[in-house]
């Protein structure tokens, strides 16, 4: 059961689920300031270097696809030298057509670095589950990550101050950057004084299979600033905020997410 203040939709029970709560449980904690990829920061490895555990997440691109897709899956196993295998990711509960000799292009992030690698499918199986088998990285390209990990997002929020509880409504705004430990937030109006706590509500994704995660949580106010939005005439309040008791299933649940996004565009950074 969740913890209260935060719920999670998701699919009927099965290999789904059973996915979320380990990879969630194996999900690393640590709190990092991303920036767009410094070239001196690029280096080379082995994936045996990169200790990746069974169940980890990746994430894989088929580089002969046009729209050049993302797809989520996790992690089998490997044998250094010879392969790498890998579930199948699924669309709508169904495994998405994948040629052998495709060439891929696979992501993923683990502690401090991102690392990603080219390889091509070598063998397709479809029993007893779909899964593929890729052909053994030489090598692996890894970026490190410096600071806590914190990238650009654009998600809708309400948040109501704590001292005016019962006496309005929450205020709608836009979550403009999320960490672990706190976000920036854009409303048209002043939320509170620095020091002061707001009650936040939003929502997010969880990939491979879509769960919608419903988290409320207090925050307090850590600055407030009165700023132009960029590309825009308009004027916003942001403030930056702390999360003041976020639970140990919400953390993960964040920080599966923030992991999601940087796996995704390097560049939403702040």
């Amino acid at each position: 059961m969740l913890a209260p203040g935060i719920v999670a939709t998701m699919p009927a029970a099965g290999r789904g689920s059973t996915w979320l709560y380990s990879a969630l449980q194996r999900s690393i904690q640590q709190q990092a300031h991303v920036t767009t990829p410094d070239p001196s920061k690029i280096s080379t490895c082995s994936l045996e270097s990169v200790q990746l555990h069974v169940g980890d997440r990746l994430q894989l691109e088929l580089l002969t696809d046009s729209t050049r897709s993302h797809y989520y899956t996790t992690l089998i196993g490997y044998v250094s030298g010879h392969s790498v295998l890998m579930r199948t990711p699924q669309v709508q509960s169904l495994p998405i057509p994948v040629r052998e000799g495709e060439p891929v292009l696979v992501r993923t992030f683990s502690g401090r670095h991102a690392y990603t690698f080219e390889s091509t499918v070598d063998r397709v199986c479809r029993t007893p589950y779909p899964y593929l088998h890729l052909a053994y990285p030489a090598q692996v390209q890894q970026t490190l990550i410096r600071g806590a990990l914190r990238v650009r997002v654009n998600l809708t929020a309400t948040a109501l101050n704590a001292a005016t509880q019962g006496e309005a409504l929450p205020s709608a705004l836009t979550i403009a950057d999320l960490s672990i430990s706190g976000a920036l937030l854009e409303a048209e109006k002043s939320l509170g004084e620095v020091g002061e706590t707001l009650e936040l509500a939003f929502k997010f994704l969880v990939q491979p299979n879509n769960y919608e995660v419903k988290l409320a949580t207090p925050v307090k106010i850590q600055s407030v600033r009165k700023t132009r939005r960029e590309r825009r005439l308009d004027e916003v309040f942001t403030h930056g905020v702390r999360f003041a008791k976020l639970r140990s299933t919400e953390g993960l649940l964040l920080q599966s997410y923030i992991q999601q996004v940087l796996l995704d565009d390097r560049t939403r950074v702040v």
